[in-house]
C-alpha cells in the first residue's frame, strides 16, 4: 500500500470578524499517495483557496489536522516557512513571475539548493520552454509565463504540488496543455487542482466538490 503523502482529518476552519465567526472549511477529510492527482471544483466563495492555504500550512485549521510526509503542520505558519518551500510547489491563476528577472531566474530564487538548480534545464525541456529560459516575463506569451511558473513550483521536487485556478487566465486550449504538462511533469508529488471548469479537471485521478466548505464524493469530472 501507497504511503500517505497528504492527509488532512476532519479540518475545519472558521474566520472571525468580531463577533461574527464564518466557517469556510467544514470536516474536510482527503488522504492523497505518491503521484496521486485530486481535482476540486467549486464556485468562487466555495472555500478552494482556504483549503489550499490549511494544506500548505499557511493557516493553522480552528480544528482537525493536516500531515505532509507523515508531519503535522505546527500551528505557527512562520516556523515552517523553510520547509514549505523545500516540499510545496505552487502554481497559481497568475503566474506572478519576478518581471525583471529572466525565467531561470525566477526558478534559481526558489531554488533550495545546487541540486534544484541543476534540475532547472531539465524541467524546462519537459516544459517546452527551455528556448525562453533566459527571456523576461514580459516577453513571451500567459500560456508560456504559466509554464515558467510550473517550472518555479517544481524546481525543488517537492512533495506537494497546489494549484489555484491555473487556467482562469488563459483561454480553453491553452489552459488544457498546461494543465496536462502539469499533471505530465509533476513526478512523485502529490498534486491538488481547484478549477471552477470540470474540463480541465478530466485527467485527475479523482474529482471531488467543494461547497460551502463541505467537500462531497467524487463527481465525474466533463471530457
Amino acid at each position: 500500500m501507497s504511503q500517505s503523502i497528504l492527509e488532512a482529518r476532519d479540518v475545519w476552519l472558521e474566520y472571525r470578524d468580531g463577533a461574527r465567526a464564518a466557517k469556510v472549511l467544514r470536516g474536510v477529510s482527503l488522504d492523497l499517495t505518491a503521484g496521486q492527482s485530486l481535482g476540486i471544483m467549486g464556485p468562487s466563495g466555495s472555500g478552494k483557496s482556504s483549503l489550499l492555504l490549511v494544506l500548505a500550512g499557511l493557516r493553522a485549521p480552528s480544528q482537525g489536522t493536516v500531515r505532509l510526509g507523515g508531519v503535522q503542520w505546527p500551528p505557527n505558519p512562520g516556523t515552517s516557512s523553510d520547509r514549505r518551500r523545500r516540499q510545496v510547489g505552487f502554481v497559481f491563476q497568475e503566474s506572478f513571475l519576478v518581471p525583471h528577472l529572466t525565467l531561470r531566474e525566477n526558478a534559481r530564487l526558489q531554488a533550495t539548493g545546487p541540486n534544484a538548480v541543476g534540475r532547472i534545464t531539465t524541467l524546462a525541456e519537459s516544459l517546452g520552454i527551455r528556448a525562453l529560459l533566459d527571456e523576461m516575463p514580459g516577453r513571451i506569451s500567459a500560456g508560456e509565463r504559466q509554464r515558467g511558473g510550473i517550472l518555479r513550483a517544481l524546481v525543488n521536487d517537492p512533495l506537494l504540488i497546489l494549484a489555484d485556478e491555473p487556467t482562469s487566465s488563459l483561454d480553453h486550449e491553452t489552459g488544457l496543455a498546461v494543465v496536462e504538462l502539469l499533471m505530465r511533469c509533476a513526478g512523485n508529488a502529490a498534486l491538488v487542482i481547484c478549477s471552477h471548469d470540470a474540463s480541465m479537471l478530466a485527467q485527475a485521478n479523482r474529482v471531488l466538490q467543494l461547497r460551502d466548505g463541505v467537500l462531497s464524493g467524487d463527481v465525474p469530472a466533463e471530457r
